[in-house]
Order: structure tokens, then sequence, then C-alpha cells
């Protein structure tokens, strides 16, 4: 068995990184995020409280984070829930 280098196993690591993203942001979680704000706001709030799964890949909640900061939302991680997150608008 021949080792790969670390420059090999980074590039196939940044590909299936990118794979894994676009999965998520086409899940039923994603989904059910963007809904939860659209109803927060017409309910006339200004923050929506999102949980996922507990058995859910931990990545979900970074690639959510970024997408949502990146739309111009403050988001803030669950201190004693690590599946969950406040968004702010």
């Amino acid at each position: 068995m021949k080792l790969h280098s670390a420059r090999e196993m980074s590039k196939l690591a940044e590909g299936n990184y990118e794979k894994f993203k676009q999965s998520v942001l086409e899940s039923e979680e994603f989904e059910a995020l963007i809904t939860g704000i659209k109803e927060a706001a017409n309910d006339g709030q200004k923050t929506f409280l999102f949980n996922i799964c507990q058995t859910s890949d931990p990545r979900i909640m970074d690639v959510f984070e970024s997408e949502l900061t990146e739309a111009g939302y403050k988001v803030k991680g669950g201190l004693f829930n690590i599946n969950a997150m406040q968004i702010t608008w």
C-alpha cells in the first residue's frame, strides 16, 4: 500500500467537502431552515432558533453558519446544545 502525499490528500478532501457542502444545501434540513426563518419573520420575529437531529454530521451546522453569515445573518451556536443555532436578522 502506498502512502499518498499530504498535498494529494488535501486536494481529495477539498473536492469531497465541496460535494458534501452541495448535498447539505440541497437537503431537507436546509429547506427547513429557510422555511423556519420565513415563518419567524412572518410572525414579526427577528430571531429563529434552529435545531438539527443529534445524529446528523456536525459539519452540517458549519455549512449552514457559513451560508447564513454570507447572506448577512448573525449566527450564534448553542452553548449547551451543539445541534442548535440562533439566527438573527
